[in-house]
């Protein structure tokens, strides 16, 4: 003992090898700065070293990359601003407010500039419609005109070409360099693609390549990078055949500073080892500012990432390696995502750690609309006391297994897209997510915005929480998930899922809801050859031996009782809803012998009763039918009075009365909003709250013909109601079947003062061959108490209806009182306080 005190006493003494330092400044910029660092490794220097930004601006026009060689290195700085992009000097008056410059020798061979900043701030490209500063988001669309009563025309290529408006008709120089920023087919995000030609006799415009998806009428759009477009201060224009910048300046020229982004990134990390990031703001780049690349053991630290990338440029980027953490940044007003991580073999389920925690998170996707707060995918990652907000969609969207996402603050997402969440992910191989946990997110606002005839719809079918496309074994835990456009959580043939211990308030449509697939859907068709193969990639791996839900071979997937949807345990959550009428829950496709939901707090408010969409009627009423057809009295070949389409595939569909019944082809068109055909009956009208069933009788010309029912009501640019579908099979036989539904009550969200009328709606979904219907009677019928008829089929047998006892939800607060029923049902108390950034 005495020989290792005197060791070590004689170590204390031996001066340790000094840090090397080095300083940038106007005679050492930063790629000399880190040569002259090489040297000294060369030289045989190896202590840890710190490379220190001035105070003030540095451009870095060239990224630093980071190799083996560059390990142990800290970059940091004391109010030190990295951007780049160089000032643009030289310009001369052009016409009006615009002036010119010529760049050509600031740009590399063949770069397009896609940036422009002034005084820090993007402008804008040359665009029509203009930019609308009092309506960023919902304000300065075109929108595709709609096609003639008769659809779209023979032959129409749906990716390639699209009609616009007479007062959307433009003249330019060069079509051929104009590009059209469009939310194609549905809305789920935005394209930029480079167009071919506009003809103004026709209005048809056609792209120079197809567009990954559908362009539909309604579909918004502004036309960019024309020079006859710059019409507004703030916009700018680059002309490609001279060289030359336009600019638009808001203020007089002397008073600004005008930079043009050139640099890919500022930092790119390659195999190497502690690297640290620490104290810097980043901006003005055109790809991602820092990319980590098989890098181990590196922090970015205290770091202001903004205004930073073009249409695939994001904050940070991690890929590969090991234990990258972003820590305690602000990001924002990313072109993409805010930070991406990923790596990790799926096999093993090893994974790199690498961890997003305690950043501010905010307006990410500027440019691409498909972006993210946080990208999350591969194994073992985790983001996590995280403020994400005011973003065009998703906050954290992942792919992978063992990831977490937990203790964040997100709200104001997919403020620009619909069929979103504040967190989502798929499990179209079958293995994804298994072994992730979202955990004690706070979640609320999360908006959506549609595409209808009528314009921009916001807020619309949007979630919380979105375990999409067969995501498999998620643990959801201790969420606080409110103010939803459309729903809480939206399991879409979720499997094997615990959702546990979350309270789901004030979502627009339903609380939480279980859609899941038949065999028959498309989305079971499109993905069980690759469900299999991702099963069959794991399922001999030691570490999947114990992963919920993988006894189960996706080819057995389908149930005896047609269903898919399996493995999910949803309670002790609270279910709460203002104002009356908002429905508890939603099912589709989803039995009560596969998936349990009990346990749960479910209010509507004092004196409310819990809506849940199951309305088992009893008995007829008294009274004459509302509505009864045997069609007898109509002539052959002619349709019906009040009986037409709402959907016809083609003109040659017909629905005329034949042989005493009503004949209805099946056909399935081109036009994806108008594929299949749909029919109605009369309009029947609407009285509030009443229960009716119909009955009626049934074939087919073929073996055997899917249909369904339901009740409908329509007014153009106002708004569709429908009751849930009843399915079922015609045979080459007639048979009588029934269906049954229920006009919302006017103390219900679904109800509408525009509905003063309903019909009989029937969906073929053959693509071929005849229906026929017969003998068709609507009566009103006793309706049965929706939360009795929801336990009947084997939902919510133990939970309770009682008020939760929130602190003050009115104003946000879901902290339970003490006296809260939830705690009688095994609810535990979710600890608010640690959720968001940690001080």
């Amino acid at each position: 003992m005495l020989r290792l005190a005197t060791l070590l006493s004689f170590l204390s003494t031996v001066p340790l090898a000094p840090a090397l330092d080095i300083r940038i400044s106007a005679d050492l910029p930063p790629q000399a700065a880190l040569q002259k660092l090489r040297e000294a490794r060369k030289a045989g220097d190896n202590s840890p070293a710190t490379i220190l930004f001035p105070e003030g601006i540095t451009e870095l026009l060239q990224p630093l990359i980071l190799e083996a060689q560059d390990s142990n290195l800290t970059f940091i700085g004391a109010n030190s601003t990295l951007i780049g992009g160089p000032v643009v000097t030289g310009w001369g008056k052009h016409e009006g407010g615009i002036v010119k410059a010529d760049v050509s020798k600031l740009l590399p061979k063949g770069f397009l500039p896609r940036q422009l900043l002034c005084d820090g701030e993007r402008q804008i490209l040359a665009r029509y419609p203009n930019f609308d500063a009092k309506d960023p988001l919902y304000g300065g669309w075109a929108f595709v005109a709609a096609f003639p009563p008769a659809g779209a025309p023979e032959g129409h290529l749906w990716k390639r070409t699209l009609y616009v408006k007479p007062e959307d008709v433009r003249k330019w120089a060069h079509p051929e360099e104009v590009e059209i920023d469009i939310f194609a087919q549905y809305g789920w995000w935005n394209f930029i693609e480079p167009v071919a030609a506009l003809d103004p006799a026709t209005r048809l415009l056609t792209l120079k390549k197809d567009c990954a998806y559908d362009l539909h009428p309604h579909n918004r759009y502004h036309f960019q990078n024309a020079l006859e477009e710059l019409d507004a201060p703030g916009e700018w224009f680059y002309d490609r055949h001279s060289g030359t910048l336009y600019f638009w300046p808001v203020k007089p020229l002397e008073q600004c500073e005008v930079r043009l982004p050139l640099t890919d990134s500022f930092f790119k990390i390659k195999n190497a080892k502690n690297i640290t990031i620490r104290g810097l703001t980043l901006t003005g780049c055109h790809g991602s500012t820092i990319i980590f690349e098989r890098a181990e053991d590196c922090l970015v630290e205290k770091c202001v990432i903004t205004k930073a990338g073009a249409f695939h440029g994001s904050g940070v980027s991690a890929s590969d390696g090991k234990n990258v953490r972003i820590s305690r940044c602000e990001i924002s007003f990313t072109g993409s995502n805010g930070v991406s991580l990923s790596g990790g073999d799926r096999k093993t389920l090893t994974g790199p750690g690498h961890v997003v925690e305690d950043c501010h998170i905010h307006h990410m996707g500027v440019f691409n609309k498909n972006a993210c707060g946080v990208g999350l995918y591969g194994v073992d990652n985790a983001v996590r006391h995280n403020h994400i907000h005011d973003g065009p969609r998703m906050g954290v969207q992942m792919s992978g297994n063992n990831l977490a996402v937990e203790y964040n603050h997100m709200h104001h997402l997919c403020l620009e897209t619909q069929d979103g969440g504040a967190v989502y992910t798929g499990g179209r191989d079958w293995i994804s997510s298994r072994g992730s946990k979202w955990r004690y997110n706070l979640i609320h606002d999360v908006i959506g915005c549609g595409q209808e005839s009528g314009g921009l719809k916001h807020p619309w079918f949007t979630f919380g929480l979105y375990p999409d496309d067969n995501t498999g074994g998620l643990d959801i835990t201790g969420n606080i998930v409110f103010r939803c456009a459309y729903a809480g959580i939206h399991m879409h043939n979720a499997r094997d899922c615990v959702v546990e211990n979350n309270i789901f308030a004030l979502a627009g449509k339903f609380q939480f809801d279980l859609h899941g697939w038949v065999k028959e859907q498309r989305f079971y068709t499109s993905h069980i050859d690759t469900m299999i193969k991702g099963y069959e990639s794991v399922i001999g791996q030691p570490a999947w031996k114990n992963m919920r839900g993988m006894a189960l071979h996706p080819k057995d997937a389908i149930r005896e009782d047609g269903t898919m949807m399996s493995g999910n345990v949803v309670r002790r959550n609270i279910m709460f809803s203002d104002p009356p009428g908002v429905q508890y829950g939603d099912l589709r496709h989803c039995s009560a012998k596969w998936n349990v939901i009990d346990q749960n707090l479910a209010w509507a408010g004092a004196g409310h009763t819990i809506r849940t969409g199951i309305n088992k009627s009893g008995p007829d009423k008294p009274g004459a039918p509302l509505l009864s057809e045997t069609f007898d009295n109509v002539e052959p070949g002619k349709t019906p009075k009040g009986w037409g389409f709402n959907h016809r595939p083609n003109k040659d569909v017909q629905l005329v009365v034949s042989d005493g019944a009503l004949r209805a082809d099946c056909a399935l068109g081109s036009d994806p909003g108008n594929p299949k055909t749909v029919f109605h009956g009369p309009d029947i009208a609407i009285k509030p709250g009443a229960a009716c069933r119909v009955r009626l009788r049934v074939k087919t010309t073929g073996p055997g013909a899917k249909l369904s029912l339901a009740f409908a009501s329509f007014k153009n640019r106002e708004g569709y109601w429908q009751t849930v579908s009843t399915s079922l099979t015609a045979t080459r036989e007639w048979s009588e079947v029934e269906a049954t539904g229920r006009v919302p009550r006017e103390d219900e969200a679904a109800w509408k003062p525009w509905m003063k009328h309903f019909w009989l709606r029937v969906d073929c979904h053959e693509p071929e061959g005849q229906v026929f219907i017969d003998d068709v009677r609507i009566v009103e019928c006793e309706p049965l108490d929706e939360w009795t008829s929801w336990q009947a089929e084997g939902w919510d047998k133990h939970s309770r209806i009682a008020d939760p006892q929130f602190v003050d939800w009115k104003n946000d607060d879901f902290r339970l009182k003490p006296e809260s029923p939830a705690f009688k049902l095994g609810f535990k108390a979710i600890p608010v306080e640690k959720i968001g950034v940690r001080k």
